[in-house]
């Protein structure tokens, strides 16, 4: 069985997330996804079950479980198909168990978008949220939370759970040293959230840098994360109006991933560019 590795959210080679995507994978069970995700040992690998001329059906794994959703497989497995000719056209739906998601292909940029809503501060519900978080992420009292001014808007942003095909707990934090002195503290985490959470700061106006951390699926920090990146721009169109930023994630990682990011209420699109890296082959099925 054939695959592809490409690099998603990459300006070049060997930066962005890498993804293995398997074009031709309509006759693998479940449990054999499962094993071949797991031995390729990316944050995520694709299996493309169905294919039409403008659309797809897709699975998408970890190397614990399969995801409902997730942002750079969407963009890496609709490049990958339309490379080889599968799909044809500059809009693309893709299926997966999170519903459809539009694909949308403009010059090198592939576009997908959501719709999402936002919940309230975790903090409306517990006082101590910020407390809590500082201690799960190894950081001082006071360095969660975000002035707004920081991108150019006004307001505070408090740490809350967005959803826009993923369920991400989004964590502000003060700037960008900050940002880079996180070392979160699993078992602290799990009290806030079982999966992990999208830690974020400004890096001047209309521009952001994140980390994500998702222990609970098997990715101890993620290189480029489009399902939070995602659920963020509908928190920041709720929290601060219409946005249109640039994202660096994968920094501290030495795989630096630029993402696209404009929102409004209720509706969010998450754009990068896609690069192949190699090709393989499977000789052997679990």
């Amino acid at each position: 069985m054939d695959f592809l590795q490409v690099d998603v959210f990459a300006d070049s080679p060997y930066s962005g997330n890498p993804l293995a995507v398997f074009p031709e994978a309509g006759d693998l069970s479940a449990p054999q996804m499962q094993a071949i995700a797991r031995e390729m040992n990316l944050s995520e690998t694709s299996f493309v079950t169905s294919y039409g001329d403008d659309s797809y059906d897709v699975r998408i794994f970890t190397p614990e479980e399969e995801l409902p959703f997730a942002g750079h497989p969407t963009l890496g497995t609709t490049w990958v198909l339309r490379q080889l000719g599968r799909v044809a056209g500059d809009v693309v739906e893709q299926r997966s168990p999170a519903g459809p998601t539009t694909v949308t292909i403009m010059d090198d940029i592939l576009w997908l978008e959501r719709g999402g809503a936002v919940e309230a501060d975790l903090e409306e519900r517990d006082i101590r949220a910020s407390d809590r978080l500082e201690r799960a992420l190894g950081l001082d009292s006071g360095e969660v939370g975000l002035e707004a001014a920081e991108l150019g808007k006004s307001g505070r942003l408090r740490p809350a759970f967005g959803d826009a095909g993923m369920r991400s707990l989004l964590v502000p934090v003060r700037n960008v040293e900050v940002l880079e002195r996180c070392r979160p503290r699993w078992h602290l985490f799990d009290e806030i959230s079982t999966v992990g959470g999208y830690c974020f700061t400004a890096a001047g106006a209309g521009r952001v840098r994140a980390r994500g951390f998702f222990p609970g699926v098997g990715i101890p920090e993620d290189p480029a994360t489009g399902a939070a990146a995602a659920a963020l721009g509908v928190y920041l169109a709720d929290r601060l109006g219409e946005i249109e930023i640039e994202m660096m994630q994968g920094v501290e990682m030495g795989r630096p991933s630029h993402i696209y990011l404009k929102a409004v209420e209720g509706r969010v699109h998450v754009g990068g560019r896609v690069t192949h890296i190699f090709s393989g082959r499977l000789e052997q099925l679990p």
